[in-house]
């Protein structure tokens, strides 16, 4: 997917999160509370395919990383192994990851992205700026219309009862809270 179809505030997660940033600084410095992010993943598809691209790149960065510095890591492992002023549970340590390491494992695939469905891979209708209701915007309390009935109050149903000893177990029907 193009980033071309993604809103500025979800380029900035994105590149956020391809920096190194958790979901909470990456919304941070977007501007937007986390929930929008969520949000995003699930209706979006483009911003859902630019997230997970940038997820593969930081991973592969992080690999190549680890890869240009295991020669220097097993040079490490060997002087530990080496040393006899080491103690012995750490050059049973090191023997032992040296071992689980040298030894042939299964080839591990990398997941490959399912294609999107035809549906998926047009831009949205919806505007990509629309935030989750639940995360940014207040929610107003509920306000009765009438006020509540007390149980001491005289009951509703004209009785001239109090309400606990009239309509208060009774169908609702039967008294107009």
């Amino acid at each position: 997917m193009p980033d071309s179809a993604l809103a500025a505030p979800q380029l900035k997660v994105v590149d956020a999160l391809l920096n190194g940033a958790n979901l909470n600084a990456a919304a941070d410095q977007a501007g937007v509370h986390r929930n929008t992010i969520a949000y995003w993943r699930h209706t979006s598809p483009a911003f859902e395919a630019a997230l997970r691209d940038a997820q593969n790149d930081r991973a592969d960065m992080l690999h190549e990383e680890a890869v240009a510095r295991a020669e220097l890591a097993f040079g490490a492992l060997e002087q530990i192994l080496q040393d006899p002023k080491s103690s012995t549970s750490a050059r049973l340590r090191a023997a032992i990851f040296i071992l689980s390491h040298a030894l042939p494992s299964p080839a591990k695939e990398r997941c490959a992205t399912p294609a999107l469905p035809k549906s998926a891979q047009e831009p949205a209708t919806q505007n990509p700026d629309f935030a989750h209701k639940n995360a940014q915007i207040l929610q107003q309390p509920y306000r009765r219309p009438d006020p509540k009935t007390g149980r001491n109050d005289r009951c509703p149903c004209g009785s001239g009862k109090k309400f606990k000893q009239c309509c208060l177990n009774k169908p609702q029907t039967a008294a107009a809270r």
